[in-house]
């Protein structure tokens, strides 16, 4: 079963788009082609997922997921930040 979060990649800016989280990865989505190609289909397994912590930026709820090979990404999470922390956990993420 697929579920569905509203959020922006903090990364030179906010780079508005969605996650798509699934048996296998979450998925970073968005079809602005300002944005760098690496990040408009951003796929990260959860067994590569090594921490996820929560934070803030500014008023905005954010996400920090790590992964195993040292790279960061940084979610502005617009809404069910809890969710989405929680689906992580529930297929094996420690955070």
């Amino acid at each position: 079963m697929k579920k569905y979060f509203i959020v922006s990649l903090v990364k030179n800016g906010i780079l508005g788009g969605g996650i798509v989280a699934d048996s296998e990865a979450i998925t970073y989505h968005t079809g602005k082609v300002t944005v760098p190609q690496e990040y408009r289909h951003l796929v990260m397994k959860y067994e590569d997922i090594c921490e996820v912590t929560k934070g803030w930026l500014l008023i905005l709820p954010t996400v920090t997921v790590k992964m195993r090979n040292g790279q960061e990404y940084k979610f502005a999470v617009f809404f069910s930040r809890k969710r989405f922390i929680n689906t992580l956990r529930d297929m094996g993420v420690n955070g």
